[in-house]
């Protein structure tokens, strides 16, 4: 059988080659910050303070994480922080799905109205003064409800799940009537187990929202103990915490020297989760967007 070779213009491959080098400098501007990062904070001090450090750590050196790790308040902070995301994210997730899973039925009574409406929360809102005088007047402030409640539902992410559910087949909902199921039946039984790249998508969205979150609890939360990992990382990064200076001098004699390895092994440890997570949702999250994303 005869292969015919397909001869591309210069302009297809002057695309090809323009794309690929743009490509290539997004990865590296992506990459590189946090290879920098990850090699100062085991790095050697001396190396360190003479700014030798750029794509890889010069003489290994652990000495900042058991800083980090040797601080209390970095173990009060990711408990809080890990507290929020699950109970955040599983509120979160039993909201979207609920509603999402309404909205895609067309014989829900004023659907379109309940439709727009929502959209229209993406693009008017009632701003931080409303919205923190309504967490006040519901006693909200400086709890864990105050950092979860006022973001229940993503109107993006509610989107997103409702065009997955209104692309399920209608058979299978069908069947599963004509065999007893209640709707909530349905939605547990058939569709939830069939729905898994949507639901480890958004998922995931909610997941990296509240464990990055910053501005929300530094607005509603008083109490030091209540902080999230990322309000203790603010503190370190900017105003530089005493009890971070004791633990470094505990175990170096020049705290100055690795002032900056201490900072960046608060931020490995904080984005390390993260990270670990994705790869194991990878395929779900790709395939999720995707079919997510058909129709509006």
């Amino acid at each position: 059988m005869n292969h015919m070779k397909v001869r591309r213009s210069k302009g297809s491959l002057l695309f090809d080659v323009s794309n690929n080098t743009v490509l290539f400098l997004v990865l590296v501007a992506t990459i590189y910050p946090f290879l920098y990062v990850a090699s100062v904070s085991i790095s050697d001090p001396q190396a360190v303070l003479q700014n030798r450090i750029s794509f890889y750590p010069i003489g290994l050196n652990f000495n900042a994480y058991l800083a980090v790790f040797d601080n209390p308040s970095i173990w009060t902070s990711y408990k809080n922080t890990i507290v929020y995301t699950a109970v955040g994210t599983f509120i979160n997730l039993l909201l979207t799905t609920l509603m999402a899973y309404a909205l895609s039925k067309r014989a829900l009574y004023a659907r379109k109205f309940f439709t727009v409406v929502t959209i229209f929360t993406m693009f008017f809102h009632g701003g931080l003064i409303p919205t923190y005088l309504v967490v006040n007047q519901l006693g909200l402030i400086n709890s864990m409800w105050a950092v979860i409640l006022p973001i229940a539902v993503s109107t993006w992410n509610l989107i997103l799940m409702r065009t997955f559910f209104q692309e399920f087949p209608a058979e299978l909902e069908e069947a599963a009537t004509i065999d007893g199921c209640n709707p909530i039946q349905v939605l547990v039984r058939i569709v939830l187990p069939l729905s898994k790249p949507i639901i480890a998508t958004i998922s995931l969205f909610y997941a990296v929202w509240h464990w990055n979150a910053y501005l929300t609890p530094l607005i509603y939360l008083h109490d030091k103990v209540k902080f999230p990992l990322q309000i203790l990382l603010q503190q370190i990064l900017i105003s530089g915490e005493t009890s971070f200076a004791d633990a470094v001098s505990s175990i170096d004699s020049s705290a100055l020297i690795i002032g900056d390895s201490v900072k960046y092994a608060t931020i490995m440890v904080a984005i390390l989760p993260i990270l670990l997570v994705y790869p194991f949702i990878q395929k779900y999250f790709v395939k999720g967007m995707l079919i997510g994303s058909v129709k509006g």
